[in-house]
């Protein structure tokens, strides 16, 4: 607002000392003259610039911008940025020799599981000639592969009796009505979640994880990663509002469509925090160019050129 009536009064002295020096049609042209050349610097272009410059500079990035880049924690569900999905660990045959079977009839029957634990194994093997596929989510799926029936669910559907790991998920395998081995699945960590946190860590952003899993897979999976503030059997919601009761300033990141780059978030949020410095910048450029300018047509050698002409 400031800028704005100074421009409008810097337009009107130019106006009465041309319209004293050379009447009222030279002193019009030299105030509008003024007005138009230093409008960058009154009605603050260079900041505009600098969010357009910004936001074109994101873009070409494929990074969207965070609207309060300015927080203190950034909490986050572990899937997607942090865990991409899961992998096999283990494959133990309880007969000898039939590791093979046990990884194709397991991975076939999973190519028509819909949950993250069936993708998983169905990378063991490839299609076979499935049928009568009945998938139960409390226990497991179950199906036809190849004429032999074929089950893949919790190790007590199946009858086989296990320790459980607190950091895996164990499943057994049966063919023919017969168990046949046990597949132990973890969580598959992105490569690029610990460089995303140190990233965001560099930046003053602390991170952290908040889930609805077991306490002891949230801990492995931020022990990986270097995150040192775990809230297990809580959404990411539920922990921001708690930290921004306490005075913490949190922001929720949005849980992306698949696997997804922690690294861009923390580009993202580098990005976004310069946009003081590129207004200053901007600002700075308009000031510089608007008084120069102004001064070029204030003091008239250009308009005294055409009016000589």
């Amino acid at each position: 607002m400031i800028g704005r009536v100074l421009w409008v009064g810097v337009g009107a002295v130019v106006l009465a000392v041309w319209w004293i020096q050379d009447g009222p049609l030279w002193a019009l042209i030299a105030a509008v003259g003024t007005l138009v050349v230093t409008a960058p610097a009154a009605f603050d272009l260079g900041a505009r610039g600098a969010r357009r410059s910004l936001s074109r500079a994101a873009a070409k990035r494929g990074l969207d911008l965070p609207p309060d880049p300015w927080i203190e924690r950034l909490v986050m569900d572990r899937d997607g940025y942090l865990v991409t999905g899961m992998r096999v660990d283990e494959v133990q045959s309880l007969r000898a020799g039939h590791e093979r079977d046990l990884r194709w009839f397991a991975g076939a029957l999973e190519h028509h599981a819909t949950h993250r634990v069936g993708r998983a194994i169905a990378r063991l093997s490839t299609r076979g000639r499935v049928t009568d596929v009945f998938e139960d989510s409390a226990v497991g799926i179950s199906g036809i592969v190849d004429k032999h029936p074929v089950r893949v669910g919790a190790p007590r559907w199946i009858g086989i009796d296990t320790a459980t790991d607190p950091i895996s998920t164990t499943v057994a395998v049966e063919v023919d009505d017969r168990p046949l081995g046990l597949i132990r699945l973890v969580d598959e960590i992105a490569d690029s979640a610990a460089p995303g946190v140190q990233r965001l860590r560099e930046l003053g952003i602390g991170c952290t994880l908040a889930t609805r899993t077991t306490r002891e897979k949230a801990e492995h999976v931020a022990a990986h990663v270097g995150i040192d503030d775990v809230r297990a059997q809580s959404s990411p919601e539920e922990v921001s509002a708690e930290l921004n009761a306490a005075g913490v300033h949190a922001a929720v990141l949005p849980l992306p469509d698949g696997p997804a780059d922690l690294r861009l978030v923390a580009e993202a949020y580098a990005l976004a925090r310069d946009l003081p410095a590129r207004i200053r910048r901007g600002r700075r450029l308009a000031l510089i160019g608007s008084i120069t300018a102004g001064l070029v047509v204030a003091t008239a050698p250009s308009l005294a050129v055409i009016r000589g002409g």
